[in-house]
């Protein structure tokens, strides 16, 4: 038995006519419960964490490298987060940071070759996680969740970009 969560607390003490905030409390209580899982496992099996894999992944996905500042935007997190994940990842030897040439202040995040190893083994392991977790939802209701998260996404974004709705 998990411990009582705030997502699930709100979402049982919201009434049913407030669908809105019923669903953002849903979603909210089903990715923490998620993510603690994936903490947990990649903590038990990696002695890592969630933001170092999350770093690594975006990596894996840009070879070339990325700025500090263009990993912060992308895993939506700040500088200063990124920067001491990064300083525990190059001292395991798992990125490099090489300056640019063209400006000193600027520097490159690389994933090194232990470091892609390291990935692939974890991703196994995060993978195996979300399919345990997940294992019991039947196939039909799994696509069709997918595709109602992925229609959700691009109304939040519509109204994001044209401020709708936002104040």
């Amino acid at each position: 038995m998990h411990e009582p969560n705030l997502f699930q607390s709100m979402l049982e003490d919201t009434p049913e006519e407030d669908r809105a905030i019923r669903l953002w409390f849903a979603l909210l209580f089903s990715f923490n419960s998620v993510e603690r899982v994936l903490r947990r496992r990649l903590q038990r099996q990696f002695d890592t964490s969630l933001p170092r894999f999350d770093v690594l992944t975006a990596l894996v996905t840009f070879p070339d490298g990325l700025t500090m500042s263009q990993l912060a935007a992308m895993l939506g997190v700040t500088k200063g987060n990124v920067t001491g994940v990064v300083r525990r990842l190059r001292d395991e030897q798992w990125v490099d940071q090489i300056q640019q040439s063209d400006d000193r202040r600027v520097q490159r995040v690389v994933i090194t070759e232990s470091g892609k190893v390291r990935w692939h083994d974890m991703r196994r392991e995060y993978r195996a996680a979300v399919e345990d977790l997940l294992a019991e939802l039947p196939a039909a209701d799994a696509q069709a969740l997918t595709g109602q998260l992925v229609a959700l996404q691009a109304l939040v974004d519509n109204a994001a970009d044209s401020d709708d709705g936002l104040s």
